[in-house]
């Protein structure tokens, strides 16, 4: 099982809340990586800090304690 190159993002929308976004590496080769949207949150948040423990909690249980792999 490999270990899964993802990163977390929290986004402002217009209407000044918060979003967090789980990205996904593409493995594409080139001067700068790849990602593309794996997971949105479904509902917005207050503040950008509350979006970014939401979102890492999301990114924690998509893993165990060696992190998120699958096939």
């Amino acid at each position: 099982m490999t270990l899964q190159d993802l990163a977390l993002s929290v986004r402002e929308t217009d209407s000044r809340t918060y979003s967090w976004v789980i990205l996904q590496g593409t493995g594409e080769q080139g001067t700068f990586v790849s990602y593309a949207e794996f997971d949105i949150s479904e509902c917005s948040y207050d503040s950008y800090s509350d979006a970014l423990v939401a979102g890492f909690s999301r990114l924690r249980a998509l893993g165990g304690r060696d992190g998120p792999r699958w096939l």
